[in-house]
């Protein structure tokens, strides 16, 4: 692993763990799921609408008056979708431009992580997302902010090996620190879906940023080093 993947698995992990310590504004889950395609061949889900989370918005504004918070985000993929044993490297995202609004993810640290799930498809625990998680839980890669998803967004990260025969699907987004939208048609955009429940589904629980100061200290301190190792390989 090279310098800047070390900078990207911190950053990622520490975000997690600022995401650990936080105040559930709300969660829930229903049977939306993101219209996906793995490895730019097999796409899961068929359009029926559009859904602005976790990318395009945050709408926690609806609960709690605060200017930003986090979104963990999880999606459920039926086993049945895949043909057999596959190597994830990348996972496409599609916006509906039907809809219009902005196509840029909206300002947060993102990361996203891949695993099998005993979870059934419309049936993900929207109050406790962690009981969703496999034992094979993996960091798969991270993404921008400010990325244009229009006409798509590509995810791509270290390659998961998934084997439909030991269970479903699971990728789950966070979105730390994410600034808060609303939902409003026109000024947001929207990413296809597939809200049948059949194939995919989500769940979704947004929650207070409360980072420790341990946690930011762990991140000065771990960027500062990475960057100096950084250094060193380039003088060399």
């Amino acid at each position: 692993m090279d310098a800047t993947q070390k900078v990207l698995t911190l950053v990622a992990l520490l975000a997690l763990t600022a995401a650990c310590n936080a105040t559930v504004i709300t969660s829930w889950a229903d049977d939306v799921g993101l219209i996906t395609t793995f490895n730019g061949t097999l796409t899961v889900g068929t359009y029926t609408t559009s859904n602005c989370i976790p990318l395009l918005c945050n709408t926690t504004n609806f609960y709690l008056n605060v200017p930003v918070s986090n979104v963990d985000y999880q999606q459920v993929y039926a086993a049945g979708a895949f043909a057999g044993p596959t190597s994830i490297s990348s996972l496409t995202f599609y916006y509906d431009p039907s809809r219009g609004g902005a196509s840029l993810v909206i300002s947060g640290t993102y990361s996203m992580y891949l695993s099998t799930t005993s979870a059934a498809v419309n049936a993900l625990d929207g109050v406790n997302l962690a009981n969703n998680r496999g034992g094979d839980w993996t960091f798969f890669g991270t993404f921008t902010t400010g990325t244009d998803t229009n006409p798509s967004i590509t995810v791509s990260g270290t390659p998961f090996s998934y084997d439909p025969a030991n269970g479903n699907l699971l990728m789950e987004i966070f979105g730390i620190g994410q600034i808060v939208t609303g939902n409003v048609q026109g000024v947001n955009g929207y990413i296809q879906v597939d809200d049948d429940g059949i194939v995919a589904s989500r769940a979704v629980e947004y929650d207070t940023v409360v980072p420790e100061p341990g946690t930011l200290v762990l991140l000065g301190s771990g960027l500062v080093g990475l960057a100096g190792v950084a250094r060193r390989r380039t003088r060399r």
